[in-house]
């Protein structure tokens, strides 16, 4: 799943190919991922231009004059620039060509993203879209408010983290990376954190984050690419500041890597896998 590093760096080159130009073509070979909330399909796209690309949560949302073209990638879905006569991949969903810059692809092996072709600004019509979560790179995202968001919430940390209504945002791979830098184990419950946790939970996202940004755009893969060997614990074997195994926990149906010895469980009802000898 494309997480915010990478929407961004799909972001910046996209319109750095895009925008301005006039779609002039499209395809819809997976009809599921569409929905249209005006009257109409894609074809209502052909000759406007595309005005800008912006991120919302885990949306790129393509914004053309009187429409808006929301996608949300999910687990599976990728972007692609590719030249008309490139042969289809057998995961396309739709294309839309633009004038003098070949096609712009989204590919999806499961099918589970979602794409909203909407009246302009009428983002509140999309599930998730206007989710209203703080923008975790912005300059509002200060330690004050972090501490105040994360002091009423009664869920484990690593669930609040995923929460879109609450910061916008993070996905599995960040959650993780950010836990250890904090040192905090993904099953700890919001309400034991202590005031310098909940800074230092603050710090690891801001530093994390910046860094997985920053590295991204540095590698400047192809859009398509998913850029992720330079994380420290997600689909990791050995800690890569104490040597441990790491180990998956479950957290809502979704595996946490974690470092038993960096990132020690908090309850007693948790294993204690430094006690295990495994």
């Amino acid at each position: 799943m494309p997480e915010l590093p990478d929407l961004l760096h799909i972001q910046a080159k996209l319109e750095e190919r895009l925008r301005g130009r006039k779609v002039i073509g499209e395809r819809l070979t997976s009809p599921v991922i569409l929905r249209c909330l005006v009257r109409g399909n894609l074809s209502l796209l052909l000759g406007r231009p595309l005005d800008e690309i912006r991120r919302r949560s885990h949306f790129l949302v393509f914004r053309f004059e009187g429409l808006d073209l929301a996608v949300n990638p999910m687990l599976a879905g990728r972007f692609r620039l590719a030249s008309p006569e490139d042969k289809d991949e057998g995961s396309l969903a739709f294309a839309l060509g633009f004038e003098g810059a070949g096609e712009l692809r989204y590919l999806d092996d499961k099918s589970m993203g979602k794409a909203y072709l909407a009246a302009a600004g009428d983002w509140n019509a999309i599930p998730g879209l206007n989710a209203g979560g703080i923008d975790i790179l912005s300059p509002q995202f200060t330690r004050e408010r972090f501490v105040s968001l994360l002091k009423h919430r009664r869920d484990q940390v690593r669930a609040f983290l995923l929460d879109k209504k609450a910061l916008d945002s993070l996905g599995n791979a960040y959650a993780d990376e950010v836990l250890f830098a904090a040192g905090i184990h993904p099953k700890t419950w919001c309400r034991t954190l202590s005031h310098e946790d909940a800074v230092r939970l603050h710090d690891a996202i801001v530093e994390v984050m910046n860094h997985a940004v920053a590295e991204v755009a540095r590698r400047d893969e192809p859009i398509e690419v998913k850029v992720r060997d330079f994380l420290k614990v997600r689909m990791k074997d050995q800690c890569p500041r104490c040597g441990a195994k790491l180990r998956r926990a479950g957290v809502r149906g979704m595996d946490a890597y974690f470092c038993p010895h960096c990132q020690p469980a908090t309850r007693s009802a948790l294993v204690d896998w430094t006690k295990t000898g495994k």
